[in-house]
């Protein structure tokens, strides 16, 4: 019979760069031991399972499929946002993007798809792109926010800085694609590559070094600069709540502060 935990053990501590000796110190067994699991010559726990899963810090979804094909039953829980244990925390999402505001923020899933935004993150992709347009960038009724940023036709034509805000999307889209085997980000920066969203970038030797890369786009005429914070819940139990990242744009200058502050986008 296939060993597909030992195989799936063994693709995670690669992805994670981690020697079995390393793996086997950090979760306080033998190497040996590591090596009969791998192999399949020893059956783990399910306590085990758990364990070199969190020692290796492997999402929660990726930890319900190693302890399946070790031959146990899923351990995390996926509900819907809407659930009735997810109130809470969907009440704090929704507290959280109207405070935000007048700061374009949005509550992203593992696809990137905008599951909710504030009302200044919505007006400010209305004012660049037509609803028709939108639906480009849709699937399954929900806005892509990668699509929609980086395909021909989406917001980066009104993005003055995309020869440096382009590159810093996909090594981030890269980033997530290599941290987890099989993740969707990997199809996504597939369809975005062949799609032409991402040409050869020509960096400026002498550019100026900020702090953080700025995303800068023109909204009814008017150039906004701005820098994103990522938010993530901590120490979530729920697979849902651990894929979800809410994306919080700042402003990067005082010009675009004050602007915001006395027009805010509607």
């Amino acid at each position: 019979m296939k060993n597909l935990f030992g195989a799936l053990l063994r693709q995670w501590r690669k992805t994670r760069n981690v020697s079995q000796l390393e793996l086997a110190m950090n979760a306080d067994i033998s190497q040996r031991h590591v090596s009969f699991i791998e192999s399949g010559r020893a059956r783990p726990s399910r306590e085990m399972v758990l364990k070199l899963a969190e020692t290796m810090a492997v999402p929660l979804r990726a930890r319900n499929e190693i302890l399946l094909a070790a031959g146990y039953a899923p351990f995390y829980p996926e509900r819907p946002l809407n659930a009735p244990e997810l109130t809470l925390a969907s009440q704090l999402l929704v507290r959280l993007l109207e405070h935000h505001d007048p700061y374009p923020a949005m509550v992203l899933d593992r696809e990137w798809n905008i599951l909710r935004q504030n009302k200044s993150a919505l007006h400010l992709i209305a004012k660049c792109l037509p609803k028709k347009q939108l639906a480009r960038f849709s699937q399954n009724g929900k806005l892509n926010f990668l699509r929609v940023m980086c395909a021909p036709g989406g917001l980066r034509d009104h993005i003055r800085s995309w020869a440096r805000t382009g590159p810093a999307l996909l090594a981030r889209l890269r980033r997530e694609a290599m941290a987890y085997p099989g993740s969707p980000s990997i199809r996504l920066m597939e369809e975005l590559l062949q799609s032409g969203a991402f040409p050869g970038f020509i960096e400026s030797g002498d550019a100026p070094a900020d702090v953080v890369i700025p995303l800068e786009i023109m909204v009814d005429g008017a150039s906004l600069r701005f820098f994103s914070m990522l938010t993530t819940f901590g120490a979530p139990q729920d697979i849902t709540l651990q894929e979800l990242h809410v994306e919080m744009s700042f402003p990067a200058d005082e010009a675009t502060d004050r602007l915001l502050r006395a027009c805010p986008l509607q």
